[in-house]
């Protein structure tokens, strides 16, 4: 089991309360792990608190907002078509 699985489980609680309170603002489609990839990629990304209490803080003052960012912003520099798949006369025409 690699490190983020293993501390994966430490926030899985946290997580859950976090995916139950989008959902309850109707985007039930955000999942754990969705929002575990945002903590991983986005939110700790230079930097990690050094304290449980305060990652579990972090986790919990995550926004709707700032998960919707981070999605949006993924979507368009991760899922872009390489030019070769582009049909170009679709584009022009």
């Amino acid at each position: 089991m690699d490190y983020q699985q293993q501390s994966f489980f430490n926030y899985e609680i946290w997580l859950r309360m976090k995916q139950e309170e989008f959902s309850m603002h109707g985007y039930d489609r955000v999942t754990v792990d969705d929002l575990w990839k945002y903590c991983n990629t986005f939110l700790w990304k230079h930097s990690r608190p050094e304290r449980y209490h305060q990652e579990v803080k972090a986790i919990m003052d995550i926004t709707l907002n700032d998960y919707f960012n981070f999605a949006s912003l993924e979507a368009q520099v991760y899922n872009v078509s390489s030019l070769d798949e582009m049909e170009l006369e679709d584009l022009l025409g």
